[in-house]
């Protein structure tokens, strides 16, 4: 059996997630469409004897539930908030992680319980200032390290006496953080891959750092001329092309964000052949590349790339990736070049050529 390609896998864990989300929000919408329509449904003598008291019961209900609702979308803000801080360049990819969902989850919870707490041992306390107390002062004190006393003249930790409500948060916040981290380096590994495949010449990836960072408005002087910097040192013959080639890839993808290096790909694939687009790589494709690379050289790849493409471009690519390269895997090459052949020719055409 195929197995599926990692772009394929993400992209369908994307959409399933979008859709998703989508689902979820389209219900909720729809449910407080519902109460709202409830609660505000007018009685008059004409209206039906059962509506009163529904409309009672739901007015009642929400009135117990908007609490719990209120404190719980600020423990989500505040939580959403630390992650986008986080991971400013990957906002988007960030949340939707796994563990970006259990960090908020745990905020929602936690605020929960100190929304219980309080109202059970405190309820002489006005009910605004309950959710108040607990939508803010408790997410400040999760995060707060008290110092109860000081040796006087003492700048350092060992003469405190302090209670550090923090600590056991801040563990869970950077297991959270550094789970979310790994799980964006398959993305971000994913992403340089396919742009060293659709812009393997080191000048075409230079020219796009180059503009990406250029073009970034919210950039200082001083960083821009930074970056620009550790740009140009990646361009020292001595290093290894396909360190470098690596390096820029992923200072596009850091400069740029997801959204724009799918775009440069999108662009790629229009280039190479504006009349199809890719829609996917068939079923049989994965064993189709295998055959592709335990068949054929390098030179015959490009023979065979010749023959069957309409399109002067992609002979052109597949000749590019055919260059040797000592620092470079051969059989990483022909896979490379297989897997761009199935994409933009198709499966029949080459099963056809290979008989």
């Amino acid at each position: 059996m195929a197995a599926t390609p990692p772009e394929e896998m993400m992209f369908g864990r994307r959409t399933h997630f979008t859709r998703g989300m989508k689902t979820a929000i389209f219900i909720f919408v729809l449910f407080l469409a519902i109460l709202i329509t409830i609660i505000v449904f007018p009685i008059t003598e004409t209206t039906p004897t059962w509506v009163a008291p529904l409309q009672e019961n739901v007015y009642g209900f929400t009135a117990r539930l908007a609490p719990y609702v209120l404190v719980g979308l600020l423990g989500a803000t505040v939580a959403i908030a630390e992650l986008v801080s986080t991971f400013q360049t990957y906002p988007r990819e960030a949340l939707r992680t796994r563990w970006a969902w259990i960090l908020i989850g745990v905020n929602v919870v936690a605020a929960w319980i100190a929304l219980i707490v309080v109202r059970v041992t405190m309820t002489a306390m006005n009910p605004t200032l309950q959710i108040l107390s607990v939508g803010v002062g408790f997410q400040a004190i999760i995060r707060t390290r008290f110092v109860l006393a000081k040796r006087i003249g003492d700048d350092g930790d060992e003469g405190e006496v302090a209670l550090n409500l923090g600590w056991l948060y801040d563990q869970f916040q950077n297991l959270a953080r550094t789970q979310i981290d790994l799980e964006l380096m398959n993305k971000r590994r994913t992403a340089v891959t396919r742009l060293l495949e659709y812009y393997p010449s080191m000048a075409e990836l230079y020219d796009i750092a180059w503009y990406t960072i250029t073009s970034r408005a919210t950039l200082t002087r001083e960083q821009e001329e930074q970056r620009k910097a550790d740009l140009e040192k990646l361009l020292d013959p001595k290093a290894p092309e396909n360190f470098a080639k690596s390096s820029i890839a992923l200072m596009i993808l850091e400069n740029g964000g997801q959204a724009y290096v799918e775009l440069l790909l999108t662009q790629a694939m229009q280039l190479l052949s504006p009349e199809a687009m890719p829609m996917g790589q068939p079923a049989n494709g994965d064993k189709l590349i295998w055959q592709l690379v335990e068949k054929y050289t390098l030179e015959e790849l490009v023979a065979l790339a010749e023959k069957v493409a309409d399109s002067p471009k992609v002979v052109d690519y597949v000749k590019e990736a055919a260059k040797p390269d000592p620092a470079a895997n051969t059989a990483n090459q022909k896979a490379t070049i297989a897997h761009f052949l199935v994409q933009q020719i198709g499966a029949d055409p080459l099963q056809k050529a290979m008989e």
